[in-house]
């Protein structure tokens, strides 16, 4: 595109006639002859020969002003900045006025070195004058507001020291596109192979395949390939994994099974075994370009990056839910939505952090520092994203930030960059400042097992907010070893429940209203007991007001999974069980405890339960099952538990 406005301009201000010499501004005919020498070899695709002529023809004629302007152009192009800015201000001083452009282009050229109170004078200087095109103006007036905006962010800087995770991450080649667990235990990224010929590095096939490195005692240990089935002889890239690394979506490009050119596929790991790729399907992946996905932390919300015609701008960043996982592996997701976060230019690499709220995404449309920028936006309980925040400088440079993640935590970032010279691109971490991190989430994790045999069993995991009946997280242990990992956002009241087939359900209660378990991590293995008479569990999120037996609001969800497993099984018949600390005299215990466990078998009743298969008792304090001598104890001791008494 910016070739083929060069040629236009070329032919239009200065011609390529036989008598062209007096279209020019010079009359030497030996550096006119160069010129044209130059547009015929920049005609040709040969910009290093066309420079070469451009040299020549304005060392013999110094104020060959078309020909100062055609090299910078053509230094534009190749990318030589500085050499272009040199070329720039050499038609300056020869006319400033000869083509009022040049001092658009040249505030464009210093702000792509991060040059900005230069680049802010030359915009200025630009749009003082009349003879300007509309679209120059505009973009003008924005990379004005960015210059100024860059000034003040340089003035102000936000805390950034960067640390690279070393040579067992990192290697001789690229590296980028990190991705990470919740536990910061499993790292996946992007490698770029190069082939080699003799010593000497030979980019005749550039190779894109996933590699995997895991941190032990803080320290991660040499990276491997992924997978011999996910990386193929062709490229894969962009992947995101959700918060346990059981599932990981990617682009994979020019596939037979595409939809277009780039399409998301993913693949779900069990044990250490990968799946073969399944390609997502519609309505996610289209015609168009789709790539650069971001899993949430359950994997019920991807966030991805499409050209599509119905966007807002070129790149777009699109959000959809997942509907259901069919029998064969395939998923069914919803209409993609448009973000209102995007603009009218490229917004690209979203990452969705684990609490699901907070949203890092790359911007070339919104006021930054040059190029693209990392900028950060909030889901509030309403679903409204809050205002792009630009992270700050030195996060964000003249250079372009593309791709940041952040660990579950909130206080620490992984990205990519080259700044290691000689080293190519190398993934480094950072401390987020403060006033930039997400809401803090923290983590549990562990195995389900059979209570009897200690065999892994494939459960059903829920993490429901008790205040909003919300589920926030839906996931199933691992079939070959029955581990899970479940993300806790902080500032909410969780239930936390296991389901199997043929099995008595689990529940817990966490409260992660305390600021120091934010990120106070768990290990808690799961044991589930078969449906046998004796077994009994304990109903840990069923809630009596002080000295009541009225059962709170926030108790439904614990006892609709009680009344789903007696309708499920209709042979089953339980006691409810009451206990209380030994606060208050024996008495008063075993009629408060009593009339709880009755309060339970109501309940049940007016859902449709048969009152022939429940039964209740209250033990007061008699049943303690952790000291009373602690508040933490005496709050495990008031508990309401129900036993299985009949199941045939």
């Amino acid at each position: 595109m910016y070739r083929s406005v060069i040629l236009f301009l070329c032919c239009l201000l200065f011609g390529f006639t036989s008598n062209a010499q007096k279209k020019y501004s010079i009359k030497s005919k030996r550096a006119i002859k160069n010129y044209e020498l130059a547009s015929e070899a920049y005609r040709q695709m040969d910009n290093s020969k066309a420079l070469k002529y451009l040299d020549v023809a304005i060392e013999q004629s110094p104020d060959f002003i078309e020909a100062w302007l055609f090299k910078a152009d053509v230094l534009h192009e190749t990318g030589k900045t500085e050499s272009e800015i040199e070329a720039y201000l050499g038609a300056i001083n020869i006319d400033a006025n000869f083509f009022p452009n040049v001092h658009f282009n040249l505030g464009n050229a210093y702000l792509k070195i991060g040059e900005y109170q230069k680049a802010l004078t030359k915009y200025e200087e630009f749009l003082s004058l009349s003879n300007s095109s509309d679209r120059n103006r505009r973009l003008a007036e924005k990379r004005l507001e960015s210059c100024r905006f860059a000034i003040k962010s340089m003035a102000n800087p936000v805390d950034f020291k960067p640390v690279n995770l070393g040579d067992n991450v990192n290697s001789e080649f690229d590296e980028y596109w990190p991705s990470l667990t919740a536990d910061e235990e499993l790292l996946v990224f992007t490698r770029l192979l190069t082939e080699k010929k003799e010593g000497t590095e030979v980019k005749i096939k550039r190779q894109e395949d996933f590699y995997v490195s895991h941190q032990e005692d803080s320290l991660w240990m040499p990276s491997e390939p992924l997978s011999l089935v996910i990386n193929t002889e062709k490229n894969e890239g962009a992947q995101s994994i959700t918060a346990d690394g059981k599932y990981m979506y990617f682009t994979a490009c020019n596939r037979t099974n595409g939809y277009g050119r780039c399409d998301i596929y993913y693949s779900v790991r069990e044990g250490d075994v990968w799946s073969a790729p399944i390609n997502v399907g519609k309505p996610i992946n289209s015609k168009a370009w789709e790539a650069q996905p971001s899993i949430s932390a359950d994997g019920r919300e991807l966030y991805f990056v499409s050209n599509r015609k119905s966007g807002k701008g070129k790149m777009d960043i699109w959000h959809s839910r997942l509907i259901e996982t069919l029998k064969d592996g395939k998923q069914r997701w919803t209409q993609p939505t448009n973000l209102p976060i995007n603009t009218a230019d490229n917004e690209m690499s979203p990452f969705i952090h684990a609490g699901n709220r907070y949203l890092v995404f790359s911007s070339d449309g919104l006021t930054g520092m040059g190029g693209y920028d990392l900028f950060k936006t909030e889901r509030d309980k309403d679903g409204k994203w809050s205002e792009p925040k630009n992270l700050g400088y030195p996060i964000n440079t003249f250079n372009d930030e593309i791709g940041l993640i952040i660990n579950a935590k909130g206080d620490k970032a992984y990205f990519s960059s080259d700044r290691l010279k000689g080293k190519g691109k190398d993934i480094f971490s950072f401390e987020m400042p403060v006033d930039l991190q997400p809401q803090s989430v923290s983590w549990l994790k562990g195995n389900v097992l059979d209570a009897k045999s200690k065999s892994p069993v494939l459960a059903s995991l829920l993490l429901i907010d008790l205040m909003s009946n919300d589920t926030i997280i839906q996931i199933k242990s691992d079939r070959t070893d029955g581990s899970y990992l479940v993300c806790l956002p902080s500032d909410r009241e969780y239930i936390f429940s296991a389901e199997a087939g043929d099995y008595l359900f689990y529940s817990k209660h966490f409260e992660m209203l305390d600021d120091k378990k934010k990120s106070n991590p768990q290990q808690l293995d799961i044991f589930l007991d078969k449906i046998e008479k004796g077994k009994e569990i304990v109903l840990r999120n069923v809630f009596f007001d002080i000295d009541s037996w009225d059962i709170l609001s926030k108790s439904e969800i614990e006892l609709t999974r009680l009344y789903d497993l007696l309708a499920a099984y209709p042979k089953l018949k339980i006691e409810i069980a009451g206990h209380t600390d030994n606060t208050g005299t024996e008495d008063y215990n075993l009629n408060l405890s009593n009339n709880r466990a009755k309060a339970v078998c109501d309940y049940l009743i007016s859902k449709g339960i048969e009152a022939k298969r429940l039964s209740f008792k209250g033990y007061g304090a008699s049943h303690p099952i952790a000291a009373n001598e602690t508040e933490e104890g005496r709050s495990l001791n008031r508990r309401t538990e129900f036993k299985v008494v009949e199941n045939q």
